[in-house]
């Protein structure tokens, strides 16, 4: 599949500009790293485009620049994947962080998996496992991850926003903001910086909205209010 993209591809960038050809025909940088995808290759083709990129928007050369990233993205994965037994747990976390970051949530759960009887007290990859499914629809299995991540680090803070968002798409307010609320007296004393992994004010939106959907009205006009002075030119308020 990975060849026939790239005669594809190839084809794709040459038949345009067949005519042009016959006068010049040495091929591009990217070319040469398709058909040799050595690391050399990959410098020289990287090199030749962000230079073109250094004093004007070439859309050309960017196009460039992302393929050549994707084809060294999936040959990196590739590796990852057929040596995964010789990761060590962090080797291996952030490989299924990486597929979880480009949804291939198929291929990252398995991961977080053999990491959970691996290191069955180590939270993050049970917060890690408990997103996959919740982006994959499977919000049972999520919260159950989810759960276990907080069971193995009480202060996991955005543990609790992640199975906050899981209780609004089961359409269970109720237990969203009893999760969140929760949630929110750890922030700042977990391990992690709780604005790197949750953007504040993301947070106080998604608590805005639980408090409108379940019902809870005097807390709801409360972080109305709040939200307000927070953000006050934020689009989302025109929700409320």
């Amino acid at each position: 599949m990975k060849k026939l993209l790239a005669v594809v591809l190839v084809l794709c960038l040459v038949v345009p500009v067949l005519g042009a050809a016959q006068e010049e025909k040495k091929e591009s940088s990217f070319q040469i790293y398709l058909e040799d995808q050595s690391q050399e290759n990959f410098i020289n083709a990287y090199n030749e485009y962000n230079a073109q990129m250094k004093d004007t928007a070439n859309y050309d050369a960017a196009a460039m620049l992302a393929w050549l990233n994707y084809y060294e993205l999936e040959k990196t994965l590739e590796m990852l994947k057929e040596n995964t037994a010789n990761l060590t747990s962090m080797n291996k976390f952030q490989f299924a962080n990486i597929l979880l970051e480009i949804g291939r949530y198929d291929e990252a759960i398995p991961l977080y998996e053999q990491l959970n009887k691996e290191t069955p007290e180590w939270s993050c990859p049970w917060r890690h496992k408990g997103t996959a499914f919740w982006k994959k629809g499977e919000y049972d299995a999520a919260v159950t991850a989810l759960q276990k991540a907080i069971e193995t680090r009480k202060e996991h803070y955005d543990a609790y926003v992640v199975l906050a968002q899981v209780y609004k798409d089961m359409k269970q307010y109720k237990k969203g903001v009893k999760t969140l609320e929760e949630g929110l007296t750890y922030y700042g004393k977990d391990i992690e910086d709780p604005e790197r992994e949750q953007s504040t004010i993301d947070v106080q939106f998604l608590y805005l909205e639980l408090l409108k959907k379940a019902g809870e009205k005097a807390k709801y006009q409360e972080q109305l209010d709040k939200v307000r002075k927070l953000a006050p030119d934020d689009e989302r308020l025109k929700q409320y």
